[in-house]
């Protein structure tokens, strides 16, 4: 049975309930839609267990659809806020990174950037 709609933080919830073949209760579903840059994307969450009355069902749908919108909206917050800023300068590797080899084959030193806060010691 398709149960109605709803709208949760830019996304569309969409529940299912369906009655179970030996009338002992009810399982349900949800598709949570989501504009993915002029694409819609639908997820499809089928939930575990059965429950006692089709409104039960289609609470549990709902509120499990919330769940993945909420969950999502941290993942993006966190990813956001764990990317490094963009530099120009190159990152401090170990200490055989300021040896290069020269022409005759043994490693010399490379002249230093000029920059005080580079660690070439």
């Amino acid at each position: 049975m398709l149960c109605m709609s709803s709208y949760y933080k830019g996304r569309i919830l969409s529940p299912r309930v369906f009655e179970r073949k030996d009338s002992q209760g009810w399982t349900a579903e949800v598709f949570v839609a989501e504009n993915d840059g002029g694409d819609t994307v639908d997820s499809h969450f089928i939930l575990n267990g059965t429950f006692p009355s089709e409104d039960a069902a289609q609470n549990a749908a709902l509120h499990a659809g919330k769940r993945v919108v909420d969950n999502r909206e941290i993942e993006s917050v966190i990813e956001d806020s764990t990317q490094l800023p963009s530099t120009s300068r190159s990152a401090y590797g170990n200490r055989s990174d300021d040896l290069a080899f020269g022409r005759d084959g043994y490693r010399k030193g490379v002249p230093s950037s000029g920059n005080p806060e580079d660690r070439f010691d």
